[in-house]
């Protein structure tokens, strides 16, 4: 009966401490003189680059798996847009630092960054697009989200 008692403790404690979603430390955030035309603080090395991209300028993490049955992408002469969904065991953490490091380099400007426990929600804009990731963390033991969202913005205050 104690073995039981003591088992059910353990088991408890264990699935309270995997519940808590701990996915590493909270994004850097950035101050208002860091988002938009500012430099943005140095990433550390992250994640690699994936070989293949939807998009030439849409970075995607290596290792990222895509969910085709939820994903789609119209592209047209001057017009791209698409719901991309990956799933990837990289960290929420990991993956939005990866869009902050690599987005700025296919011209792509950070307008704003809104994290929550478990989830970051980062949007660029360039010239006449824009582009929200999405990465969440859905349950225990299980892949993070990755939803990476582009749409046309002809007045998106890109910058030239």
């Amino acid at each position: 009966m104690v073995r039981i008692l003591i088992s059910a403790i353990f088991t408890g404690v264990v699935v309270f401490g995997c519940a808590t979603g701990d996915d590493g430390p909270p994004l850097e955030m950035l101050d208002d003189a860091a988002v938009g035309d500012q430099a943005l603080p140095p990433a550390e090395p992250g994640l690699m680059l994936a070989a293949q991209q939807r998009f030439p300028d849409i970075p995607l993490p290596a290792n990222a798996r895509e969910d085709v049955a939820r994903t789609y992408v119209y592209e047209a002469p001057g017009l791209q847009i698409g719901r991309m969904v990956y799933s990837s065991r990289a960290s929420v953490q990991e993956l939005a630092q990866f869009y902050i490091r690599e987005l700025p380099a296919s011209d792509w400007h950070l307008e704003s960054v809104t994290q929550a426990e478990s989830s970051a929600v980062l949007v660029f804009t360039k010239l006449d697009k824009r582009l929200e990731v999405t990465v969440s963390a859905p349950g225990v033991a299980r892949s993070r989200e990755l939803v990476l969202h582009l749409v046309p913005a002809p007045q998106a205050g890109g910058r030239p």
